[in-house]
Protein backbone atom coordinates (compact mmCIF):
# COMPACT_ATOMS: atom_id res chain seq x y z
CA UNK A 1 0.00 0.00 0.00
CA UNK A 2 1.46 3.58 -1.02
CA UNK A 3 1.90 5.90 1.53
CA UNK A 4 0.40 8.75 -0.16
CA UNK A 5 -2.80 9.28 -1.31
CA UNK A 6 -3.16 10.49 -5.43
CA UNK A 7 -6.01 11.34 -6.55
CA UNK A 8 -6.42 12.72 -9.71
CA UNK A 9 -9.46 15.29 -9.95
CA UNK A 10 -10.26 16.46 -6.46
CA UNK A 11 -12.08 19.73 -6.66
CA UNK A 12 -12.89 20.33 -3.28
CA UNK A 13 -15.97 19.86 -0.75
CA UNK A 14 -17.25 21.89 1.45
CA UNK A 15 -17.28 19.42 4.52
CA UNK A 16 -13.79 18.55 5.61
CA UNK A 17 -14.85 14.97 6.41
CA UNK A 18 -16.90 14.58 2.90
CA UNK A 19 -13.43 16.22 1.63
CA UNK A 20 -10.79 13.51 3.50
CA UNK A 21 -12.81 10.80 2.51
CA UNK A 22 -12.83 11.48 -1.56
CA UNK A 23 -9.64 12.82 -1.03
CA UNK A 24 -8.16 9.21 -0.57
CA UNK A 25 -11.06 7.46 -2.11
CA UNK A 26 -9.45 7.14 -5.17
CA UNK A 27 -6.90 5.24 -4.16
CA UNK A 28 -8.44 2.89 -1.37
CA UNK A 29 -11.53 1.75 -0.10
CA UNK A 30 -14.22 4.41 1.42
CA UNK A 31 -14.36 2.27 4.57
CA UNK A 32 -10.33 2.26 4.48
CA UNK A 33 -10.46 6.15 4.42
CA UNK A 34 -13.09 6.55 6.87
CA UNK A 35 -11.49 3.83 8.99
CA UNK A 36 -7.89 6.62 8.34
CA UNK A 37 -10.13 9.66 9.20
CA UNK A 38 -11.74 8.10 12.39
CA UNK A 39 -8.27 7.05 13.71
CA UNK A 40 -6.62 10.34 13.17
CA UNK A 41 -9.26 12.56 14.67
CA UNK A 42 -9.53 10.12 17.90
CA UNK A 43 -5.46 10.07 18.56
CA UNK A 44 -5.62 13.73 17.84
CA UNK A 45 -8.34 13.89 20.70
CA UNK A 46 -6.85 11.97 22.74
CA UNK A 47 -3.61 13.80 23.25
CA UNK A 48 -4.96 16.91 22.74
CA UNK A 49 -8.06 16.79 25.29
CA UNK A 50 -7.89 13.74 26.94
CA UNK A 51 -4.51 13.20 28.41
CA UNK A 52 -4.22 16.49 29.34
CA UNK A 53 -7.37 16.13 31.26
CA UNK A 54 -6.48 13.05 33.10
CA UNK A 55 -3.39 14.77 33.67
CA UNK A 56 -4.93 17.26 35.39
CA UNK A 57 -7.45 15.21 37.62
CA UNK A 58 -4.16 13.72 38.48
CA UNK A 59 -2.40 16.48 39.13
CA UNK A 60 -5.37 18.77 40.90
CA UNK A 61 -5.74 20.83 38.24
CA UNK A 62 -9.09 22.11 37.04
CA UNK A 63 -10.25 21.67 34.14
CA UNK A 64 -10.34 25.53 32.94
CA UNK A 65 -6.69 25.26 34.19
CA UNK A 66 -5.76 22.53 31.47
CA UNK A 67 -7.98 23.89 28.66
CA UNK A 68 -5.96 27.56 29.04
CA UNK A 69 -2.56 25.21 29.06
CA UNK A 70 -4.22 23.31 26.29
CA UNK A 71 -4.67 27.14 24.21
CA UNK A 72 -1.71 28.52 25.60
CA UNK A 73 0.49 25.61 23.85
CA UNK A 74 -1.43 25.43 20.71
CA UNK A 75 -0.75 29.64 20.62
CA UNK A 76 2.77 29.97 21.99
CA UNK A 77 4.21 26.38 21.71
CA UNK A 78 7.31 25.82 23.93
CA UNK A 79 7.39 29.05 25.65
CA UNK A 80 3.73 27.91 27.14
CA UNK A 81 5.64 26.63 29.79
CA UNK A 82 5.82 29.36 31.71
CA UNK A 83 2.16 29.24 31.78
CA UNK A 84 2.42 25.77 33.04
CA UNK A 85 4.95 26.70 35.84
CA UNK A 86 2.97 29.65 36.86
CA UNK A 87 -0.09 27.27 37.60
CA UNK A 88 2.18 25.92 40.14
CA UNK A 89 2.48 22.65 37.87
CA UNK A 90 5.53 20.58 38.59
CA UNK A 91 8.05 20.65 35.75
CA UNK A 92 7.44 17.15 35.36
CA UNK A 93 3.84 17.48 34.88
CA UNK A 94 3.80 20.77 32.36
CA UNK A 95 6.75 18.82 30.20
CA UNK A 96 3.99 15.93 29.86
CA UNK A 97 0.96 18.55 29.38
CA UNK A 98 3.00 20.49 26.71
CA UNK A 99 4.30 17.11 25.05
CA UNK A 100 0.72 15.68 25.00
CA UNK A 101 -0.88 18.92 23.06
CA UNK A 102 2.35 18.48 20.81
CA UNK A 103 2.24 14.43 20.00
CA UNK A 104 -1.37 15.92 19.04
CA UNK A 105 -0.96 18.56 16.78
CA UNK A 106 2.30 16.60 14.74
CA UNK A 107 -0.06 13.32 14.19
CA UNK A 108 -2.68 15.63 13.05
CA UNK A 109 -0.79 17.78 10.60
CA UNK A 110 0.72 14.58 9.77
CA UNK A 111 -2.43 12.83 8.64
CA UNK A 112 -3.76 15.63 6.60
CA UNK A 113 -0.86 15.97 4.51
CA UNK A 114 -1.14 12.48 3.76
CA UNK A 115 -4.88 12.68 3.29
CA UNK A 116 -4.76 15.40 1.13
CA UNK A 117 -1.26 14.39 -0.60
CA UNK A 118 -2.69 14.48 -4.09
CA UNK A 119 -4.53 17.77 -4.66
CA UNK A 120 -2.23 18.90 -7.39
CA UNK A 121 0.19 17.06 -9.78
CA UNK A 122 2.82 20.06 -9.10
CA UNK A 123 3.17 18.71 -4.84
CA UNK A 124 3.05 14.74 -6.81
CA UNK A 125 6.09 15.85 -8.87
CA UNK A 126 8.18 17.92 -6.01
CA UNK A 127 7.96 14.77 -3.64
CA UNK A 128 8.84 12.30 -6.25
CA UNK A 129 11.91 14.67 -7.21
CA UNK A 130 13.09 14.98 -3.32
CA UNK A 131 12.60 11.08 -2.79
CA UNK A 132 15.07 10.65 -6.00
CA UNK A 133 17.68 13.00 -4.84
CA UNK A 134 17.21 12.35 -1.22
CA UNK A 135 17.36 8.93 -1.52
CA UNK A 136 20.40 8.89 -3.45
CA UNK A 137 22.27 10.64 -0.03
CA UNK A 138 23.11 8.03 2.19
CA UNK A 139 23.54 10.64 5.00
CA UNK A 140 20.01 12.29 4.59
CA UNK A 141 18.22 8.49 4.37
CA UNK A 142 20.06 7.35 7.63
CA UNK A 143 20.47 10.37 9.59
CA UNK A 144 17.84 12.87 7.93
CA UNK A 145 15.38 12.81 10.24
CA UNK A 146 17.78 13.70 13.09
CA UNK A 147 17.96 17.39 12.10
CA UNK A 148 14.09 17.59 12.75
CA UNK A 149 15.40 17.73 16.37
CA UNK A 150 16.59 21.37 15.79
CA UNK A 151 14.36 22.25 12.87
CA UNK A 152 11.28 22.43 15.91
CA UNK A 153 13.04 24.62 17.71
CA UNK A 154 13.14 27.20 15.11
CA UNK A 155 10.75 30.72 15.19
CA UNK A 156 8.26 30.51 12.69
CA UNK A 157 8.43 26.36 12.11
CA UNK A 158 8.67 24.95 15.59
CA UNK A 159 5.45 22.83 16.16
CA UNK A 160 3.61 23.40 13.30
CA UNK A 161 5.99 23.68 10.36
CA UNK A 162 8.37 20.68 11.13
CA UNK A 163 5.80 17.95 10.56
CA UNK A 164 5.19 19.36 7.02
CA UNK A 165 9.04 19.33 6.61
CA UNK A 166 8.95 15.49 7.76
CA UNK A 167 6.31 14.92 5.14
CA UNK A 168 8.15 16.48 2.34
CA UNK A 169 11.41 14.27 2.93
CA UNK A 170 9.14 11.50 3.59
CA UNK A 171 10.89 10.38 6.72
CA UNK A 172 9.60 7.16 8.14
CA UNK A 173 6.79 8.23 10.78
CA UNK A 174 7.56 6.59 13.58
CA UNK A 175 11.39 8.18 13.63
CA UNK A 176 9.98 11.41 12.64
CA UNK A 177 7.22 11.43 15.62
CA UNK A 178 10.28 10.41 18.15
CA UNK A 179 12.84 13.42 16.80
CA UNK A 180 10.19 15.80 16.50
CA UNK A 181 8.56 15.34 20.45
CA UNK A 182 12.91 14.88 21.33
CA UNK A 183 13.54 18.27 19.90
CA UNK A 184 9.67 19.75 21.51
CA UNK A 185 10.90 18.19 24.69
CA UNK A 186 14.41 19.92 24.56
CA UNK A 187 12.61 23.26 24.04
CA UNK A 188 10.21 23.09 26.46
CA UNK A 189 13.41 22.11 29.45
CA UNK A 190 15.48 25.10 28.31
CA UNK A 191 12.50 27.59 28.72
CA UNK A 192 11.59 26.13 32.22
CA UNK A 193 15.19 26.08 32.63
CA UNK A 194 15.14 29.81 31.64
CA UNK A 195 12.26 30.57 33.77
CA UNK A 196 13.48 29.06 37.08
CA UNK A 197 16.42 30.57 37.08
CA UNK A 198 18.92 28.08 36.66
CA UNK A 199 20.81 28.76 33.72
CA UNK A 200 22.22 31.49 35.40
CA UNK A 201 23.00 29.21 38.49
CA UNK A 202 24.43 27.16 35.97
CA UNK A 203 26.93 29.84 34.57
Amino acid sequence: MRRFIYPEDYNGCDMVWVAAVEACGRVLSPDTCRFRVVRAVALVLLLLLIVPLILGSAFGVSPAAVLALIGSTLLLQAAAAIVGLSLGLHPAAVLLFLTSVAAAVLVGILEVCDLFAGRSRMIQGLLSKIDTKTGSIDYLKRYGALMLIPVIWIPGIALYGTPVVAWIFQYPRAVSLLCMLAGWMIAILAVMAAAMGLVRLAF
